[in-house]
């Protein structure tokens, strides 16, 4: 049986010192989980300004969330087709290595206003 694999987020402090560490099953909404957990640091003003229709188009966003599971896959599978360059099924390598789990320990997601969020796929 393969080894379980749960999501750790890590949150750090402004001093790049580990605040707390968080594991949450795979099943989890892995983006409504961090949002929540950054709505938790805001006080009420802060969160309620940056909804408002008219801070729509200024920049500040306090969830910034950058994932990075697209990018890996697509890397994932550009290796396998390099490692394979003469295969009669360049298509079905390509698709997968894209739909093959992305490696332990990879940062999956980073986030928050001054990126103190990351989310790591770890064994259970």
């Amino acid at each position: 049986m393969a080894p379980r694999r749960e999501y750790l987020i890590t949150h750090y402090d402004r001093d790049s010192n580990k605040e707390y560490q968080l594991r949450a099953p795979k099943s989890a909404n892995i983006i409504l989980l961090i949002e929540r957990l950054i709505c938790r640091d805001l006080d009420t003003e802060t969160l309620i300004s940056s909804c408002l229709r008219a801070n729509n188009k200024r920049a500040y966003d306090p969830f910034q969330i950058i994932d990075f599971r697209e990018e890996l896959r697509s890397e994932q599978a550009k290796a396998a087709l390099q490692s394979q360059p003469e295969s009669s099924d360049p298509i079905g390598t390509y698709n997968r290595a894209r739909e093959a789990p992305i490696p332990i320990g990879k940062t999956l997601i980073v986030a928050g206003v001054n990126h103190e969020f990351f989310v790591k796929e770890v064994e259970a």
